[in-house]
């Protein structure tokens, strides 16, 4: 059975992602951890009250927050009907971070999936921060990012980012291969920047994952940049009716300037579609 965590602090945004990942595994049976942290609360708290008011206040959390899980719960049950999940709801005062690496080194989790902004999420940021530091620490399991505006679609085109600096087996990546069988999906390697411009290594890299996906039905994209990396690769996502975006995460990669970048305007119903990512250890 998959093992599946996703942290919650009980928004709309939240709850779209765990929705998403319901519908995009129906086809079996999730084990599906919700976990919510109110650790930046009690990290507040215990900075201006006594120890004895801190305690009651941290007891108060966890009721408050077994209220919101139950109603949680009987809401994704209504809206899921009968796929066959089983879900469970732990709080938590430790840090999310923590707690995340700690469930996923301990209990095998398969993916963590979380909404790309919180209560507070600003709307011209690609990511909010509390995603971006989860994506920086996350270690030996992938992250798939939902935003709130998107609906669940069968993701029948995935877009792989890369700029060719780095090879990686994506017949081996099984959380992107695993998507693509389930729903016979096409692959989209992109790249923002033009063919010849590359060099002898990025072009080696390129020949790597032409052989590595012969098997797959793949197409290869070479897109002109626009203002930025970020807008450039979402203008293509939406050009090309594309359901998932996939990026590999180290601490060298590309990827880092995506969350620096504001999204200046946005193209299109579905400009933010999901983003898998994947880490890797450089």
């Amino acid at each position: 059975m998959k093992k599946i965590l996703v942290p919650t602090d009980f928004s709309k945004n939240a709850y779209a992602a765990l929705f998403y990942v319901t519908k995009l595994f129906s086809d079996e049976a999730l084990q599906v951890t919700i976990l919510h942290s109110f650790g930046d609360e009690v990290d507040k708290l215990t900075s201006r009250v006594d120890i004895g008011r801190s305690e009651n206040m941290i007891e108060k959390l966890y009721r408050q927050s077994d209220e919101d899980g139950k109603a949680l719960l009987h809401k994704i049950k209504l809206d899921t009907g009968k796929i066959p999940h089983t879900y469970e709801v732990i709080s938590t005062p430790a840090t999310l971070s923590k707690t995340i690496n700690k469930l996923v080194a301990t209990e095998g989790i398969d993916l963590v999936v979380m909404g790309s902004k919180g209560r507070t999420g600003a709307e011209e940021v690609l990511v909010g921060s509390t995603t971006e530091r989860i994506t920086k620490t996350l270690e030996g399991c992938p992250l798939l990012i939902v935003p709130r505006e998107v609906d669940f679609v069968i993701p029948s085109s995935i877009a792989f980012a890369s700029d060719y600096n780095d090879f990686y087996q994506l017949s081996k990546l099984r959380p992107i291969i695993r998507l693509v069988r389930q729903y016979n999906s096409t692959i989209h390697l992109v790249h923002v920047g033009a063919k010849n411009e590359l060099n002898s290594k990025q072009h080696k890299n390129l020949e790597q994952y032409m052989n590595d996906l012969t098997e797959y039905d793949t197409e290869f994209h070479f897109i002109t940049k626009g203002e930025n990396v970020s807008k450039t690769l979402h203008d293509f996502i939406d050009n090309k009716n594309i359901d998932l975006l996939a990026l590999v995460y180290h601490k060298h990669a590309f990827l880092k300037q995506l969350f620096r970048e504001p999204v200046v305007s946005r193209v299109g119903k579905h400009t933010h579609v999901p983003t898998l990512v994947i880490p890797i250890k450089s």
